[in-house]
């Protein structure tokens, strides 16, 4: 009944999650969905002005697509309860167990909602791991694999079409042929096949090979780890749930690892690897490490059954595991859904500015931060961006002199005193700068800022917004959570 009671509990937390918290790329993908419908998918960027000329790859163009429609006609609310259901649906081998029995499926279930929840949201990347789930399913169990394998072209090529994240599918594929060769030191030639069919699958997209492209431009950008914060090491954040899930499985995997095929431990500690390095493939390795962590509890139980009193120990020691989960679960729900509040339209978007901006159109650009750039194109889409959620990894040589070659570079250039904030707003043309309301630094942030200065030398931070009014710039508008500066004229 406690565990009845927490999944209830949890779909309603990842319901209200994904209606309060409003992804930062949210709004893009929906102004994308909108462009396709009615024009088609474009081959040039269509929404910042630093590299219009970009060969933009909308590598989630049918997500956008079915994101617009679905937003159209359910709203919020209705995507909350889709996309809450796609989560679940992706954590389903732990209701079925990893042995295809109901036993011992509880705590690695809890848990592993408990580690997905701060990556949960309305966003393509969920879509993903219920494919992840699928094709684990379809590749992990022999069974499943001898009678659905050649569905696996046809699977991936609606995956391409989604997101791309198909490309972890080929690589999994790949690893799973060359351990499945080491260990039972043949060929697999159905595999083979498999694979060199579901690569060429990846081609049937609208950018047919070039698709690969793109996937090698976010994996290669090692800028990323240190800039955007869902592709830094899991050790830059706190998720209760994954420390002790994560202490759990690892050694009930390793302590039994002699029961798994080579194949299986390569893509567990493979993933587990590339979650730690970067948080947004965390929920990739829960779902994989999920039905083995309850074979594992299996195989721990068949070896106390021997010893006096082992396996109502065992028991005991399950039951106090899954109540300590469901603490661990809830507190870091709770936790979540506190920051979430922090993310939605009224309390972290510039919901008031804009409507000032649409009222008081300006003739020249406007220069805004990186987190408020797909806000903008959804609800300001009068104005084009500097930058936005899809443009960190984009280098272009090709660029004409007016436009950037790396927009993220200079970005963040402007934001450290670099280079002359002058000298790209002369470029581009920008008059206005829509920037986030300074507010006081907590105790921490402030002690941390002092001994920076001290250890390593450093001045003052640059302040754009100080700058600005040191240049004459006015304020032509100020609520609670933006200002508004124009260019004196």
């Amino acid at each position: 009944m406690i565990v009845l009671l927490s999944i209830i509990s949890i779909f309603l937390a990842f319901c209200f999650r994904a209606s309060t918290f409003l992804d930062p790329d949210f709004g893009w993908h929906i102004r994308m969905g909108e462009i396709i419908s009615r024009a088609g998918i474009p081959t040039r960027d269509p929404f910042s002005y630093t590299m219009p000329s970009f060969p933009f790859i909308s590598h989630e163009w049918l997500v956008d697509v079915l994101l617009k429609n679905l937003y159209e006609s359910l709203g919020m609310t209705g995507l909350s309860l889709i996309f809450t259901t796609i989560a679940f649906l992706a954590l389903y081998p732990a209701l079925r167990g990893g042995d295809g029995r109901r036993t011992f499926w509880e705590v690695s279930l809890v848990l592993g909602f408990g580690i997905i929840f701060p990556y949960f949201g309305v966003r393509p990347q969920v879509v993903t791991w219920l494919f992840w789930a699928i094709f684990l399913t379809l590749v992990l169990s022999q069974k499943v694999w001898d009678k659905w394998r050649f569905f696996l072209p046809f699977f991936f090529v609606v995956w391409v079409n989604l997101h791309a994240s198909f490309a972890i599918g080929i690589v999994s594929l790949a690893l799973i042929g060359i351990f499945s060769f080491w260990e039972k030191r043949k060929r697999r030639v159905d595999l083979i096949l498999v694979f060199l069919l579901s690569t060429l699958a990846t081609f049937i997209n609208p950018y047919g090979p070039r698709i690969w492209y793109e996937v090698w431009l976010s994996i290669s950008d090692t800028s990323l780890r240190w800039s955007i914060l869902e592709w830094q090491p899991a050790f830059f954040s706190v998720n209760l749930a994954l420390i002790f899930y994560l202490v759990v499985s690892v050694f009930l995997i390793w302590r039994s690892r002699k029961r798994y095929g080579i194949y299986e431990l390569s893509l567990y500690f493979f993933f587990l690897l590339q979650g730690l390095a970067s948080t947004r493939h965390i929920p990739l390795w829960v779902i994989l490490s999920i039905p083995m962590t309850i074979r594992a509890f299996g195989f721990l139980l068949a070896s106390v059954k021997g010893i006096a009193f082992g396996e109502k120990r065992f028991k005991l020691v399950y039951k106090w595991t899954l109540y300590l989960s469901v603490v661990i679960a809830l507190l870091q729900s709770f936790i979540i859904l506190g920051a979430a509040n922090s993310m939605d339209e009224e309390g972290f978007y510039p919901k008031g500015a804009v409507l000032f901006l649409k009222q008081n159109l300006p003739q020249g650009e406007i220069f805004s931060v990186y987190g408020w750039g797909g806000y903008l194109i959804w609800k300001l889409p009068e104005k084009k961006v500097f930058i936005d959620g899809r443009m960190p990894s984009w280098r272009y040589g090709e660029n004409p002199t007016s436009e950037s070659s790396y927009a993220m570079r200079d970005y963040t250039d402007v934001l450290n005193g670099r280079i002359p904030y002058q000298e790209i707003f002369e470029k581009y043309g920008v008059s206005v700068v829509l920037w986030p309301k300074d507010k006081p630094l907590k105790f921490f942030d402030t002690l941390s800022q002092k001994l920076e200065q001290v250890l390593f030398k450093k001045g003052e931070p640059f302040n754009l917004v100080k700058e600005l009014e040191k240049d004459g710039w006015q304020k032509v508008y100020e609520d609670q959570v933006a200002v508004i500066y124009q260019h004196p004229q």
